[in-house]
């Protein structure tokens, strides 16, 4: 009886060390740890939004997660035309433009804090090459596509 007593406990106690472990290594708070590694750049895709939200998008705007964390700085910001075509309805008719107002618009961005682990948390989404996200500006929100991401010293 003592002995399933005992190793009940010894159980326990590794199983608590083991997820001690892992909450040390996922969530470091060691400057140095922290230090190890690189900041990223990355690109993000915003298709077909309106052209007056794509005019509030400048270089040197702060990009926020969604809990409000600043996480990257606008390095580069490209606008063309978007290639959706213009659907809109007038007097019960279905109308379809070729030529688009809407805009594209391809963000580069440079992370403001290093990287810890194999990929930037943003929020509760990891900084990957074909995840879409939310992207948040002071006065604008975005739903992208990452199209890029590469280390940077």
């Amino acid at each position: 009886m003592y002995k399933k007593f005992l190793v009940s406990i010894v159980l326990v106690i590794f199983v608590l060390a083991i997820l001690l472990g892992l909450y040390k290594i996922l969530n470091p708070k060691n400057k140095e740890i922290l230090a190890q590694g690189n900041y990223i750049e990355a690109t993000f895709l915003a298709e077909a939004i309106r052209p007056e939200t794509a005019e509030m998008i400048k270089v040197g705007d702060t990009l926020y997660d969604s809990q409000g964390k600043k996480c990257f700085k606008v390095t580069d910001v490209k606008v063309v035309p978007s290639e959706a075509k213009y659907v809109y309805y007038d007097q019960n008719l279905l109308y379809v433009e070729n030529t688009s107002k809407l805009k594209d618009v391809y963000i580069t961005a440079k992370s403001l804090d290093k990287k810890y682990a194999w990929a930037y948390p943003y929020g509760k989404d990891l900084i990957m090459a074909g995840a879409h996200l939310a992207l948040y500006g002071e006065n604008w929100k975005l739903w992208v596509t990452v199209l890029t991401v590469k280390d940077v010293k």
